[in-house]
């Protein structure tokens, strides 16, 4: 298998476990208590297939997970695997939808992503770099213009970017603007690549693993990703930590960034 095949069978396969565990340990409606048990069972079972898998596959490589100690071992490392084999654990554990398995390749010599995979199991999804990319340079007024946010983001910066995409949205025929948010980073890229939404943007920031899967497939379906100052997304840092985060449609991308600005 390539790279691009590897992360998205990885990807795929880890969220083919995580269902499969989860029917058989169901969690009623509450029971916070035994959603906690299965979000940590979930994350242990599936970071240890997806570091299993990486070692044999890919021995020679790094891998940054989530669910893993890390170490300043993997900064010198020419390929780090970033892994977050369960993003969207409260929604995994209740049985909502939007959670996500990310497997991500990031090169230090080149310093980009390589490679990708986001599988959304509830939807029998996976996103990856080996796909044939997606038209995604669309205008759909069939909606409102739909922003998607983490519900940790600041009132502040959701009705900014709100506030200025209003008059865009006027121009182009949208009956308004509408924000959104879902479990995973994972999941709200996906928003964007099925068509339901328009834009992504998370100010408060999140680790590496939140980020780079969605980044990479985001890439190579053609959306514009960058932080919030449009500076580009670097990867296997030390903290591993993504400041700031913005996915848009491209016809979109500069009155997105333009709204943020300040």
């Amino acid at each position: 298998m390539n790279d691009h095949e590897l992360a998205s069978w990885l990807a795929v396969a880890a969220g083919q476990q995580l269902l499969e565990l989860r029917a058989q340990t169901p969690v009623k409606a509450g029971d916070d208590e035994a959603a906690k048990l299965l979000a940590v069972s979930g994350d242990v079972s599936a970071n240890d297939f997806l570091i299993q898998e990486l070692t044999r596959y890919r021995p020679e490589d790094s891998i940054l997970s989530e669910e893993a100690k890390d170490d300043d071992i993997r900064l010198s490392a020419n390929r780090v695997w970033i892994i977050d084999p369960v993003d969207g654990t409260y929604e995994y554990a209740r049985s909502l939808p939007e959670f996500a398995v990310h497997v991500a390749l990031w090169d230090s010599h080149l310093k980009q992503l390589v490679a990708g995979a986001v599988s959304i199991p509830n939807h029998d999804l996976v996103y990856s770099t080996q796909d044939v990319p997606l038209d995604v340079d669309v205008i759909d007024t069939s909606r409102p213009l739909t922003i998607y946010a983490s519900p940790r983001e600041t009132k502040a910066v959701v009705e900014k970017l709100k506030l200025g995409l209003a008059d865009v949205a006027e121009q182009h025929g949208f009956s308004g603007v509408e924000v959104r948010n879902c479990g995973s980073v994972g999941g709200k890229v996906h928003q964007i690549l099925s068509g339901a939404a328009d834009v992504y943007v998370s100010s408060v920031g999140f680790f590496e693993w939140d980020s780079a899967a969605p980044a990479a497939i985001a890439r190579h379906h053609g959306l514009v990703v960058t932080d919030i100052t449009q500076s580009e997304l670097v990867f296997n840092q030390m903290p591993p930590k993504t400041p700031s985060f913005l996915a848009a449609r491209p016809w979109l991308y500069e009155a997105a960034a333009a709204a943020l600005k300040d």
